[in-house]
């Protein structure tokens, strides 16, 4: 898995991770590192070569808060190929963050939206989620139906593109 970091809020870095069990290597800046990552108790035992450390994590979507070696981190977890899906799709489609299941759909095609508007409610992980709008518009498409199951970055619900409201609207 390939994702990028960015600590602080600083240019992101390419880190790869392969998972075996508890024991992963990591790739960062072209170097590996052999890493075991065990629970213990509220916390992780972090082994790295001969030095094992205890490390608090905290996780808040795509932030990970990060407390080890007497020191506290934040770091920016960006997956790159949901970013590039995000950035060609833009605003105008509500993308799955995660696989799972549609519970409800709120609206239909040619429906008029606000920004939050709750649009779709998804379940994953056993776990509820309201899909809303994040801008202003008009509903074109509506990709799943009612108890559908999809794919992390599968389209949920669509508008229609900003500059052909704007031309409807002129």
């Amino acid at each position: 898995m390939r994702l990028e970091i960015s600590t602080e809020g600083g240019e992101a870095t390419e880190v790869a991770v392969s998972r075996r069990g508890t024991d992963a290597t990591l790739w960062i800046g072209g170097s590996a590192y052999e890493a075991d990552l065990s629970p213990v108790g509220r916390a992780y035992e972090l082994a790295l070569g001969d030095r094992v450390e205890k490390v608090w994590l905290a996780v808040d979507h795509d932030t990970v808060y990060i407390h080890a070696f007497g020191r506290a981190w934040n770091l920016e977890v960006f997956d790159p190929v949901e970013r590039s899906l995000q950035a060609s799709i833009g605003e105008d489609t509500v993308i799955a963050p995660m696989p799972g299941t549609v519970v409800s759909i709120a609206v239909a095609p040619g429906d008029e939206v606000h920004v939050g508007q709750v649009l779709v409610t998804i379940e994953s992980m056993k776990m509820q989620s309201e899909m809303t709008a994040s801008r202003d518009g008009r509903v074109e498409r509506v990709h799943r139906e009612v108890g559908e199951t999809f794919d992390r970055g599968d389209a949920l619900i669509s508008l229609e593109p900003e500059d052909e409201t704007v031309k409807e609207e002129d």
